[in-house]
């Protein structure tokens, strides 16, 4: 009987390499209660669902989404690439974030990233949401809640952006932070049909102190309540910098103060129209340092606060 030399094998060997092409990333995949993080062997598919988002992510293209399919906890994760969280309908998908570590980790310049139905809750963590670098956040019906340190000298915060991104918030509840939500260096936030409640610094905040930017903050349609200022636009020492806070139809109540614009060296500014500010211990409007203004659309209300003023309001007709 004739015998193949191994010259042959080697051959067959390589057609075989050749003709197999190497494993893809997916364009959707699965994480679940039941799953097993080793199941990236199977691109964390719907019948081999991964157990944690820090696994699904790494098989899944840009711009694809990781899906939970039951109610579990999903473990803190950064994000590198484009790309979506989602819950089921119905379904809890948690993130716990326990001392020194953030929720969700955003870090890469030019991606798009969407947070879908999640829950995120402090265990002593520092943020729900840091984002250092990226193009685009969307919020829609999340929760992200109780990050607060007693006896902390440093602040927590239920989202941070520090990077000049669009951030889009949409029905999602913010509640019991140090703050809130602050974006800043140049960043613009769409803020609409939210509730923030019980974020004991600040509730919204735009913050700027990079010369020639400005960090904008579109807040509607939302309730913000009980803290140290509701919503603040403010500019520390950059005398070029600008932040603004644009206000219509909501409610601010039960604070400190309640709508405030503070800077002496850049530009910070607060509108306010067709809203309520309501219950603030100090004052309703604050237009605090020569850098700052307060313009009122004559059409607010403001009610049962200390005092519904400090420093100077502008008025202006509505159109």
């Amino acid at each position: 009987m004739l015998k193949k030399s191994p010259a042959v094998y080697l051959l067959a060997v390589m057609c075989a390499m050749i003709a197999t092409p190497a494993q893809s990333a997916v364009q959707r995949a699965f994480v679940a209660s039941y799953g097993l993080n080793s199941n990236t062997s199977f691109d964390c598919d719907v019948t081999h669902p991964c157990r944690q988002f820090l696994a699904a992510v790494t098989v899944v293209n840009p711009d694809g989404e990781v899906v939970a399919l039951d109610t579990a906890a999903y473990g803190a994760v950064t994000l590198t690439q484009s790309i979506s969280l989602t819950a089921a309908p119905g379904a809890y998908a948690g993130i716990t974030v326990f001392p020194g570590s953030n929720g969700v980790t955003i870090a890469t310049p030019g991606v798009n990233v969407v947070l879908r139905g999640l829950t995120i809750n402090s265990q002593g963590g520092d943020a729900g949401i840091l984002m250092t670098a990226g193009a685009k956040l969307s919020i829609e019906n999340c929760v992200i809640a109780n990050f607060s340190i007693i006896g902390s000298p440093f602040n927590q915060y239920g989202v941070l952006v520090q990077t000049a991104a669009t951030v889009r918030m949409v029905n999602t509840l913010i509640r019991d932070n140090d703050i809130g939500i602050q974006i800043q260096d140049g960043a613009t936030a769409d803020i609409s049909g939210s509730k923030f409640f019980g974020n004991s610094t600040y509730g919204i905040v735009a913050f700027n102190d990079i010369n020639g930017t400005t960090t904008t903050a579109a807040v509607s349609d939302t309730v913000v309540t009980g803290g140290g200022i509701g919503i603040y636009a403010i500019v520390d020492s950059a005398s070029t910098a600008t932040a603004r806070a644009e206000i219509v139809r909501s409610i601010v109540s039960n604070y400190s103060g309640g709508v405030a614009a503070e800077s002496q060296n850049g530009t910070a500014s607060v509108s306010i129209r067709k809203s309520m500010v309501t219950g603030s211990s100090i004052y309703g409007l604050g237009q605090i340092g020569s850098g700052a203004t307060m313009t009122s659309y004559g059409n607010n209300m403001l009610s049962n606060n200390s005092s519904n003023l400090l420093g100077t309001l502008t008025t202006v007709a509505p159109l």
